[in-house]
C-alpha cells in the first residue's frame, strides 16, 4: 500500500516523543514489513540497553571514585603497570577488620527454653555498631522485639552470648531477666 512506511512511522510516534537515532535504529531493525508494535518493541529494547549501559557507567564511575579514595587514604597502591595492591596501611586495616567482632552464626542457633527471658538495654549512641550486632544476636537466638530496646523469648541463651557482649564492651548497658513465675493478672473472658 502506498504510504505504508509513512503510516508505520507516524503510528509508532503517536504515543510519545522518541530519540531520533534510537527510533531510526528500531525501525530499521524491525524491518519495513513490521507492525507498529514490533517497532515500539525494538525501540524499547534499544532504550533499555542504553539505560543499562548508563547505569553500568555510573556504577563504574562510583567504583573508580572509591578506589581513588582508598589510594588517597593510603590503603592501596598502584604500580607503573596500573596494577593495584594493598599497602602496609591497607594490610593493617584488613587485619583490624579480621580481628574485629563477627558473629559465629553456629553459636547463635535458636533453642527453646523452659522459662521466658527478657533482655533490655540502654546503649549509648557511641555504640551504634555494637547495638546493631546485639540486635542481630537476639534475632538469631529467637527473641522478639516488644518495645524499642526490650526483647523477650522463651529460649536458652548460649554461654557465648555473655562473653560476646562483654567483648563488644556493652555488658554494662544490658540487663537480662528470667521470668520465674506467671503474673497475677488473669485474662477476663
Amino acid at each position: 500500500m502506498k504510504g505504508e512506511i509513512l503510516y508505520k512511522i507516524l503510528n509508532s510516534l503517536e504515543s510519545g516523543v522518541f530519540n531520533y537515532i534510537d527510533f531510526t535504529n528500531a525501525f530499521l531493525k524491525a524491518g519495513y514489513g513490521a507492525t507498529g508494535g514490533k517497532i515500539k518493541y525494538e525501540f524499547f529494547k534499544i532504550q533499555n540497553k542504553r539505560i543499562n549501559s548508563q547505569l553500568d557507567k555510573q556504577k563504574m564511575d562510583k567504583f573508580r571514585k572509591y578506589l581513588y579514595k582508598l589510594k588517597s587514604q593510603g590503603f592501596i597502591l598502584e604500580n607503573s603497570s596500573k596494577q593495584i595492591y594493598l599497602s602496609d596501611k591497607g594490610k593493617k586495616k584488613l587485619d583490624n577488620f579480621k580481628k574485629s567482632f563477627s558473629l559465629n552464626k553456629d553459636a547463635y542457633k535458636k533453642r527453646i527454653g523452659e522459662s521466658v527471658i527478657v533482655v533490655s538495654y540502654d546503649i549509648p549512641v557511641a555504640f551504634n555498631r555494637e547495638r546493631n550486632i546485639l540486635r542481630d544476636m537476639l534475632r538469631m537466638i529467637g527473641f522478639n522485639l516488644i518495645h524499642k530496646s526490650v526483647w523477650v523469648g522463651k529460649v536458652t541463651l548460649p554461654e557465648r552470648f555473655i562473653v560476646d557482649i562483654n567483648r563488644l564492651g556493652i555488658i554494662d548497658y544490658v540487663e537480662i531477666l528470667e521470668v520465674a513465675k506467671n503474673g497475677t493478672l488473669e485474662s477476663k473472658n
